[in-house]
């Protein structure tokens, strides 16, 4: 090998001083990228925590409040059992995307959810403050609409929770509709919600 093989790859020493300078102020700015993005996602987590722990807090209240152990045996079937519609097997969800379970009450519960800050969910379809059969089932429906985990759920199961929600907060007055209409009209709402 001679020597000017040998020697070819090696610059004079004021170039090579210019490429390792070029390449050290690159790497400052990727570290400061890098610890820029670090932080905000460090934030982000930050935020989400404090949020499910929030929603968590919410739920404790929640079944606090309730009275009826069937409508909380209705919440379990509901959102943490999925059945396959094609051999019925039954699954167990591992998680549960309690967001949605908080809204099914939050019309019912108005100043915990602020309380708790979590209103920011329901900036588009907040619920009214006179709350009654109808209105009730029309905020059922926009929340079907826009609002999902995408994972199927009983629709018996659901029903009945939704039977047992308008019975528990006095949406249903029993001498003037009794429970068949009330289902019709659920049926009809979330039939609705499709279109």
């Amino acid at each position: 090998m001679s020597d000017t093989n040998l020697m070819s790859g090696i610059d004079d020493g004021e170039q090579v001083r210019q490429d390792v300078n070029k390449v050290t102020e690159e790497a400052v700015k990727r570290a400061q990228s890098s610890a820029a993005q670090a932080k905000q996602i460090q934030a982000q987590i930050k935020k989400d925590r404090a949020i499910n722990n929030n929603i968590a807090n919410f739920l404790q209240f929640l079944l606090k409040q309730i009275k009826n152990e069937d409508l909380v045996t209705y919440l379990y079937k509901t959102f943490f059992i999925v059945t396959n519609p094609k051999t019925w097997a039954k699954y167990y969800k591992k998680q549960v995307n309690n967001v949605v379970i908080v809204w099914f009450f939050a019309p019912f519960f108005w100043d915990e959810i602020e309380r708790y800050k979590l209103q920011s969910y329901f900036e588009d379809i907040k619920p009214t403050w006179n709350i009654t059969l109808p209105s009730y089932i029309d905020y059922i429906r926009k929340l079907s609409k826009k609002h999902h985990d995408n994972i199927p759920v009983d629709k018996d199961s659901l029903l009945n929770l939704l039977c047992l929600i308008i019975m528990e907060f006095g949406l249903w007055n029993n001498s003037l509709t009794d429970q068949s209409q009330v289902l019709s009209q659920i049926k009809q709402a979330l039939t609705n919600s499709k279109n």
